[in-house]
């Protein structure tokens, strides 16, 4: 049993760790976000379809109107992230960004109370009033200071939407996750190919990192973080997601020089002290 829970333990901290390098690969890519978005969605939307294909024993079909609709508003939910994700990097600090997007699981836990009618546990109402006075001050310095907002803004809207994008998962945890990640892909790039005219205007070096992404690092993390849901429970898995806020503010100021704001490392601090205030006591009743 505890090999399996290690393994469990290191499959979602790798996975968490490649994705930690997202922010990085859009600094890197260093063309217009509906560029990024094209080209992400659409290297993402191939390698999970190929990924999906190559994981399910048979075809998934919707059985009725309603389920359908409800299979498109993931889809469309997905791509919105992706969106604005991508936006949100090119407009402010990208540790703003994982770290107001660090707040979608207690966002998560509100939808769920609203849609799903689950009670909220008391160390959950306590880690979501922390996490957004995190949000507050690292939006507030943005805002003040920087001029990011509008990247801020973008993110909040990130992290709103990733909280509904996970609630309507645990509703319906029977839609197939990849097959919804792919067509979200496809999503994007339709979208941006219909209203960009700069999607030629990228060079070699940033398609190169572009590839990366969609090709290597998101099916590879997303793989790695599905698999260990099948040795450790949602909680223990939701405690890795603290990698990303904290490596990949890490990886752009190796890679870039690029020093996050005072103020966001606080806000983060808190954001981070907030998830283990969620998530520990129901590890801790998990293992007695």
């Amino acid at each position: 049993m505890k090999d399996i829970k290690v393994q469990g333990m290191i499959l979602a901290a790798l996975g968490v760790f490649i994705i930690s390098f997202d922010a990085l690969l859009v600094r890197l890519a260093n063309v217009d976000a509906s560029v990024i978005s094209f080209y992400r969605g659409l290297f993402m939307g191939i390698s999970m379809l190929i990924l999906w294909r190559r994981s399910s024993s048979k075809s998934w079909l919707p059985v009725n109107k309603i389920e359908f609709m409800n299979f498109s508003l993931l889809v469309i939910l997905s791509a919105l992230g992706t969106c604005l994700f991508v936006f949100s990097v090119k407009y402010t600090a990208a540790a703003n960004t994982v770290v107001l997007l660090a707040t979608s699981s207690f966002f998560a836990a509100i939808f769920s109370y609203l849609l799903l009618k689950e009670k909220i546990k008391k160390q959950t109402v306590i880690a979501i009033v922390v996490s957004f006075v995190g949000v507050f001050i690292v939006f507030g310095n943005s805002f003040t200071f920087t001029g990011n907002y509008i990247g801020d803004l973008l993110g909040i809207a990130l992290a709103i939407t990733m909280g509904m994008e996970l609630t309507l998962f645990r509703k319906y945890g029977h839609f197939p996750t990849m097959l919804v990640i792919s067509l979200s892909g496809f999503l994007v790039a339709t979208v941006m190919f219909a209203f960009s005219d700069k999607l030629l205007d990228i060079s070699l070096e940033s398609l190169f990192w572009l590839s990366i992404m969609g090709f290597i690092q998101i099916p590879l993390a997303m793989y790695f973080i599905f698999i260990s849901t099948k040795y450790i429970t949602s909680a223990e898995v939701s405690l890795f997601t603290t990698i990303e806020t904290t490596m990949a503010p890490i990886w752009l100021w190796l890679f870039l020089s690029e020093i996050p704001p005072k103020m966001t490392i606080i806000g983060g601090a808190l954001v981070i002290f907030a998830i283990f205030i969620n998530a520990l006591p129901s590890i801790i009743k998990k293992r007695k």
